[in-house]
């Protein structure tokens, strides 16, 4: 009886000791794999976070400055305007929404340059009586102007989770505003109530630009180039902008980023667009027309990029050409 006793507690032992080892051995497989996955998202801010606009960045809005063009700025033409979102998805992403209701406040300021910097104006700065800058979601509008002695206000709003939302503002100059050039801009800035959800900001300014003038779009990296290094980010974005129309090459190196595949997507149903491949060289080649679409975003994830790689070098791994 002892011995069967002995026997038994032999076996139960090793029953338990090989459930121990297999309950020990999904944990780790569940570790690592959810470490692999953790480093498929982009560090500060980017593809992964659910809160962004189609102009607004997170980091200093100095850093991301945008023009707001006319093509006629007499008293038959068009003023200066453009469509402002916040959204609560990635951009490009409006598949995958935040699943949590978001609240935020817009804020717009009032802003000059002095001395390289952007500060608090005035409305006294306003050239003259018919310089305006309007900003409106629905029925909610504010004018900045000389006779607006409020330089700043906010707009609070809520994006509704587990859908894609977003919210529309309309930013308008007077055609004036774009011709006399005053030494004004607008600041824009969206401040959620999550904390773990970025700041995203910009400024704004007008200016008139003709049919006939020359024709010029650029590409470039959106993300905050001053208080982060290219290897503190898991993925980039990318910011190609411009008007008139033409063809555009995008180039990268496959051995050091990879395109997001909704962005490539996007750009290879551009008709005509063309995708040719060189050893490690990957060139997207498409026609722009900013009558139709002057601004894209586009996003990378990094594949091989290490603490040397410098903001000057990603130039060199992801280039731009227009013609």
């Amino acid at each position: 009886m002892l011995k069967n006793n002995k026997t038994f507690r032999i076996v139960l032992f090793s029953v338990l000791a090989l459930f121990l080892i297999s309950m020990i051995s999904i944990v780790v497989y569940a570790a690592y794999t959810h470490s692999l996955h953790a480093q498929r998202t982009i560090a500060p801010y980017g593809v992964g976070i659910r809160f962004s606009s189609n102009y607004l960045v997170k980091g200093e809005a100095s850093k991301n400055v945008n023009t707001v063009y006319t093509t006629d700025a007499s008293a038959n033409g068009t003023n200066p305007a453009a469509v402002v979102t916040v959204c609560n998805y990635a951009q490009g992403k409006q598949t995958e929404p935040n699943q949590n209701d978001i609240n935020y406040v817009l804020s717009a300021r009032l802003v000059k340059i002095v001395n390289g910097e952007y500060v608090a104006a005035a409305s006294s700065d306003f050239l003259s009586n018919d310089d305006f800058i309007t900003l409106k979601i629905g029925e909610n509008i504010f004018n900045f102007s000389s006779s607006n002695s409020a330089i700043t206000t906010t707009f609070n709003g809520t994006l509704v989770g587990r859908k894609a939302n977003a919210d529309v503002y309309e930013l308008i100059f007077s055609k004036s505003f774009a011709t006399e050039k005053p030494n004004l801009y607008i600041e824009l800035t969206a401040t959620p109530d999550d904390r773990s959800l970025p700041v995203i900001c910009g400024i704004f300014n007008a200016d008139v630009r003709t049919e006939g003038e020359a024709k010029s779009w650029s590409g470039g990296f959106s993300d905050d180039m001053t208080n982060y290094n290219p290897s503190d980010y898991d993925g980039y974005n990318y910011i190609i902008t411009g008007f008139g129309s033409g063809q555009c090459s995008l180039s990268w190196d496959k051995s050091k980023v990879e395109i997001n595949y909704i962005s490539l997507s996007s750009l290879l149903s551009i008709n005509g667009a063309n995708l040719n491949e060189d050893n490690n060289q990957v060139t997207l080649t498409f026609n722009v027309n900013s009558n139709d679409i002057n601004r894209y975003e586009i996003q990378f994830y990094k594949v091989d990029i290490d603490s040397t790689t410098t903001w000057e070098m990603m130039n060199e791994v992801i280039s731009f050409n227009f013609q």
